[in-house]
């Protein structure tokens, strides 16, 4: 919000939109669109002019425009964002701060900028490698600038520069919370806005106007952007939602209020919804062919599919080589440099019952061996064969000689949020490359896929972009790929196959050549690096080198949906029925089940009719199956445990919310088919990203072309769900709303309330998560949320996915959960570090504060008609359990009945992804998906966490058996087990989406 100079109208920000307000209050108009999206706005000294921060395109930059909104002209552009802007005082120029003047691979923290309004001429001001300086604002006299300065703890002082550059003076500090945006009045004071700490998990205590170091408000939730000075001395600034004004230094207390309106006109889609079909049993071709990868002899693919391992000689069919157990997960096949025998990632021995560990099959033989335990990843063996290059489970790259059984790590990780991509050999065994990811400066997480080349024998490296500021699309086993004459590297950039020259050391020689313009993922070279493999939307083809010849590699194998027979007949003896469908739980009752669908509800009968199956659950709470609307699928780390966690805690259908999409697909087959332990899951692909990422599920674009290929994709693999991430500019996320709704029928979301609705997405994947900007839309520093955003979900046509990451909390005052055999033996160790952490935390104020304030948002959105759905963000919350503890959240602290609360997961969820004619409740006709609890959760409802089987598609599932899988194993790994798990578990959660949020023990 700022001020005019000159007596003129107010210019707010209010979700996205730049609006011009009278001084005196009234109806406010809108100056912009939403595809400006605009962040920092600032007047012309002479009020004819503002100037604004804006993201309009894929990058914040300088912008200027009349004080109607006409005229737009941008003044910087590039690869680097710009943001915060502040003009001065002769009008001829406008400062900023940016990461300009850095290296797109080793990064670049923010410094002060100006740009010539006339000529767009810019200089540099400040150039600190170690400081972060931004929210620069000018002093009246023209001579120097004020800004934040940001160290290793955030932005805790004040410092000044002159205007031409020169010399840095500290100005003022504090010794916690963060500064935001000084402004310097006419007499030289300056006000700014100190934000407490953010003592993670729970929000700021405290987001305060000062003046000179004085506090001048007291109680308000002071929003944290720059406040504004008038010439008379009056302040304006917005706290509680709304513009207030104060004149510091005089008598008056009390401040001003400036009431306003403003209507937002949001058309809503309409679309034909994508239909389901639950109950065929037809063969259907598989498109989960996960991980293909070429022979070196360039004549058989190895590839996963339907949870098995599968050698398949090209022009052949699959021979199956390895089938894991149900609870497990068979992963990252890659061949021996001699082609006799494959190595995979798969849980443990035979059995599947431990941490994942590398296999290696014998062709000939059919031999297995184990080569490395403890989590491994990602394996491959040197040309020579002497040495296994693999990853750990946070990503440290591992070698390990296999004459000796030594192991060392070479490097760790240069970012977090998903492991690095897998490790390729150069052919003299000198080096290692493999996709990780930059950060690009400490203010915000999003950086580069980045070429990281290791020298294996000193553990030195260099990183690389295949062009400046040109990201590989993701850290799946997308590349690079080193060919066996070491010539070049293929990797995937805008979801298109390139092939780029190198040195023997792997540093580019050359530009990089583009050989597909369709959608390819999985690249592998032949042993004579002539051709190429690679994968397109479930279909592999073989492509030369020179991008000619390329020809489609059938595969011949399919699948059957697995489901009980129409003739199979199951009667389940309920105590205590709540069906889903109101309030009511109904007593002694008979659930009829045929094949997978529920033939009837009836009150019990004695004795069951011949030919049925009776399970007794009189003793029980039966309700619908749980949903998880909102995780992500983590197989690579987490192997088979994610899905049994799911189920053993009534979890029956799932949503991704972003996954690997080849991979995505496989779980969703493997399910299907019966050949994988899980709840039914509703699949998307990678987040679709704009030109940086965070996470190794993201898929970076830049262009028009590679965002058009990977929407082709999404269509070729039937996604349930179209998300865009957190860099995607508006024109990305239209076109992701467009494939999403007149494509596939689906639902389409993001993070961003706004400009997710005017964009005409469905829905936001949280209330609030990582903005693009420095602060979000929805929630203030210290958790609440005003009348723009109640008003945005008011009616349910605009709805959310809810993630209460507070819900952890409860572990504090109730820590019996954490004793849970779920907990202690199905979890991961490092998830079972993470609870019983947090279960071993004494309760507090902050956590109790913090759990209000989510709930007396929430409790608004559903008081207000809101659609809202439950989800987890899981894995970066214990799988399953969080689910629980979220319910609890809903009940206990939001004070929705049992039934409300439970909708949430059940009928609601059904409904939101088009399946609530067959999911949701239990009805006649309706899947037979529902979970049995040991109590009674409609009298105590924290009996629901107690369940002890689900049925899903008709099919029972009991915890004790979900549990056993891992329990022998497990037992005498961890009494054994020296590692720190409390530490892996630190790392696997670093620099999460929800950072604010998350639990640090």
């Amino acid at each position: 919000m700022t001020a005019s100079p000159v007596g003129g109208p107010l210019i707010a920000a209010v979700q996205g939109v730049l609006w011009s307000v009278p001084r005196a209050g009234g109806t406010a108009t809108a100056l912009t669109s939403a595809d400006l999206e605009p962040a920092r706005v600032a007047w012309s000294p002479d009020g004819s002019r503002i100037a604004v921060c804006a993201y309009q395109g894929g990058g914040f930059h300088v912008w200027t425009m009349a004080a109607d909104g006409s005229g737009l002209r941008q003044l910087t552009s590039g690869p680097w964002d710009d943001r915060g802007v502040s003009w001065s005082p002769d009008g001829s120029r406008i400062a900023f701060s940016s990461e300009r003047g850095g290296d797109p691979v080793a990064g670049s923290s923010y410094g002060i900028w100006t740009v010539d309004v006339r000529s767009g001429e810019l200089a540099q001001l400040t150039d600190d490698a170690d400081a972060e300086d931004y929210d620069p604002v000018w002093h009246p006299d023209g001579t120097r600038l004020v800004f934040v300065r940001a160290g290793a703890k955030g932005g805790r002082a004040l410092a000044s520069v002159p205007a031409g550059g020169g010399e840095v003076s500290v100005e003022r500090t504090v010794d916690a919370g963060t500064l935001v945006g000084p402004a310097v009045a006419t007499d030289g004071r300056v006000a700014y806005v100190h934000v407490g700490d953010f003592a993670a998990p729970f929000n700021a205590a405290s987001s305060v106007l000062m003046v000179d170091g004085e506090a001048v408000t007291d109680g308000e939730d002071v929003s944290p952007f720059p406040p504004c000075w008038a010439p008379d001395g009056e302040l304006f600034y917005v706290a509680d939602g709304q513009v207030r004004v104060r004149h510091p230094g005089t008598a008056q207390s009390a401040p001003e209020h400036v009431p306003f309106t403003a209507s937002l006109s949001l058309s809503r889609p309409e679309y034909r919804h994508k239909r389901y079909d639950f109950d065929s049993s037809a063969d259907r071709e598989v498109r989960g062919i996960h991980l293909p990868v070429l022979s070196p002899d360039g004549k058989s693919v190895a590839f996963a599919a339907l949870n098995a391992l599968w050698v398949m000689p090209i022009g052949g069919r699959p021979r199956k080589l390895v089938q894991a157990h149900a609870s497990a997960y068979v992963q990252m096949p890659s061949w021996a440099p001699d082609g006799e025998s494959v190595l995979f990632s798969c849980e443990g021995d035979a059995d599947g019952s431990s941490l994942i560990s590398v296999h290696r099959h014998w062709l000939g033989s059919d031999r297995a061996d184990v080569l490395a335990t403890g989590g491994r990843l990602h394996p491959v063996i040197s040309p020579d064969g002497s040495r296994l290059a693999c990853h750990d489970s946070t990503g440290n790259l591992l070698i390990r000689d296999l004459a000796t059984g030594s192991e060392e790590t070479l490097v760790a990780p240069l970012g977090a949020n998903g492991l690095p991509g897998p490790p390729s050999w150069s052919p003299d065994g000198k080096y290692i490359a493999f996709c990780d990811r930059n950060r690009l400066n400490s203010r915000f997480r999003e950086g580069y896929n980045v070429i990281r080349v290791v020298d294996t024998g000193t553990g030195q490296w260099t990183a690389h972009l295949p062009a400046p500021h040109a990201s590989l699309s993701d850290r799946g086993h997308g590349g690079p790929v080193w060919s066996p004459d070491g010539s070049a590297m293929a990797f995937i950039m805008e979801s298109a196959l390139w092939v780029m020259p190198v040195h023997p050391d792997g540093t580019p020689a050359g530009d990089p050549s583009r050989l597909t313009d369709e959608a390819a993922d999985h690249p592998s070279w032949s042993g004579d690096s002539g051709s190429l493999l690679y994968e397109s939307s479930g279909r592999l083809r073989l492509i030369e080198r020179d991008g000619t010849g390329r020809r489609t590699i059938p595969v011949p194998l399919q699948y059957r949906r697995c489901l009980p027979s129409r003739s199979d007949v199951t009667r389940v003896h309920v105590g205590r029925l709540w069906d889903g469908t109101g309030e009511t739980v109904r007593e002694d009752v008979d659930i009829v089940v045929r094949g997978n669908r529920i033939s009837a509800v009836e009150p019990h009968r004695a004795r069951a009719a011949a030919g049925e199956k009776l399970i007794d659950a009189s003793g029980s709470t039966v309700i619908p199956g749980l949903w998880d609307s909102h995780m992500h699928p983590w197989q690579y780390t987490y192997g088979g445990r994610q899905n049994s966690l799911m189920l053993a805690y009534g979890i029956t259908s799932s949503v991704s919310l972003g996954g690997f999409a080849h991979e995505t697909v496989r779980i969703r087959e493997s399910v299907a088919a019966g050949s994988m332990t899980g709840p039914r899951l509703f699949a998307t692909g990678e987040l679709i990203d704009g030109s940086r990422v965070a996470y190794s599920m993201g898929r970076a674009h830049r262009t028009r072309d590679g965002v058009r290929r990977s929407l082709e994709r999404a269509v070729d693999l039937d996604y349930d769900f179209v998300k865009t991430y957190v860099r995607a500019p508006t024109w990305i996320m239209r076109e992701a709303v467009r494939t999403a709704h007149e494509e596939l029928g689906v639902l389409s979301g993001s993070h961003f309330l706004s400009p997710g609705a005017a964009v005409g997405q469905d829905l936001t994947s949280h209330l609030q998560a990582t903005e693009r900007a420095e602060y979000g839309h929805s929630l203030s520093p210290t958790g609440h949320a005003y009348q723009d955003v109640h008003e945005m979900y008011a009616g349910g046509d605009f709805k959310i996915v809810v993630t209460p990451f507070i819900a952890l909390a409860l572990l504090m005052a109730d820590p019996s959960p954490a004793k849970d055999p779920r907990v202690t033996t199905l979890m991961p160790p490092w998830d079972t570090a993470f609870v019983q952490g947090i279960a071993a935390t004494p309760p507090s104020d902050a956590a109790t504060r913090a759990l209000q304030q989510d709930a007396a948002v929430f409790r608004k959105i559903v008081a207000d008609g809101g659609t809202v759905a439950l989800g987890t963000d899981a894995p970066l919350t214990p799988t399953g359990l969080q689910l629980h503890l979220g319910l609890r959240v809903l009940h206990h602290s939001v004070g929705l009945s049992a039934a409300q609360a439970l909708r949430t997961a059940t009928s609601v969820p059904a409904e939101l992804f088009g399946v609530g004619d067959d999911l949701g409740t239990l009805e006649p006709g309706k899947l037979a998906d529902l979970v049995a609890i040991d109590g009674n959760p409609f009298q105590d409802f924290d009996d629901l966490i107690r369940t002890s089987w689900v049925m899903r598609d008709g099919v029972v599932h009991r915890q004790d058996d979900l549990v056993d899988a891992f329990a022998t194993k497990s037992a005498e790994q961890r009494t054994a087990d020296h590692t720190d798990w409390l530490t892996v578990s630190r790392e696997l959660r670093r620099e999460p989406c929800c950072s604010r949020h998350s639990f640090d023990v």
